[in-house]
């Protein structure tokens, strides 16, 4: 098991500290480059929605876990911010506002990376927000760049 806990607000670049924790443990599982690419996408989209709207660009916990299973990688994201569920995320209004319209950029992202891993589950337990990534190790391999944007 990998575990790490990063500050919100810190000095320490969120995104970096998460992608860099993602790549180990990508790596010690074995995963495809896409398989990867979304993992840390996911992660790192959900950490960055702690810091912004949970801890409102202040100081935070956020504490990150990884296991490598023989059948799967799960990834275990908590914090103390206020409860937010992000399988109850509706994108709906925002999309349903033609994109030259719009007002607000952003409020995406979660709809595009929790879509990219193989399960998703979120808990609030004794106090503290945890999302569950899962990315399974056998089965679904597509080429590496069929999935990703733009085909790169």
């Amino acid at each position: 098991m990998l575990a790490c806990r990063l500050r919100a607000g810190s000095d320490t670049p969120l995104p970096g500290a998460v992608a860099d924790f993602v790549k180990v443990l990508a790596e010690e599982a074995g995963l495809s480059s896409r398989q990867a690419y979304w993992l840390r996408l996911a992660a790192d989209e959900i950490t960055t929605n702690i810091a912004h709207h949970g801890y409102r660009g202040g100081q935070g916990a956020v504490d990150i876990t990884g296991e490598v299973e023989p059948d799967r990688l799960r990834v275990w994201i908590e914090d103390d911010a206020p409860p937010f569920d992000p399988t109850h995320y509706d994108p709906a209004p925002r999309l349903s506002v033609p994109p030259g319209e719009r007002e607000e950029e952003g409020g995406y992202g979660l709809l595009l990376a929790l879509g990219k891993v193989d399960e998703f589950s979120y808990e609030f337990v004794d106090g503290r927000n945890r999302n569950i990534l899962t990315i399974w190790l056998r089965g679904r391999e597509v080429s590496d760049d069929a999935e990703r944007p733009g085909g790169r």
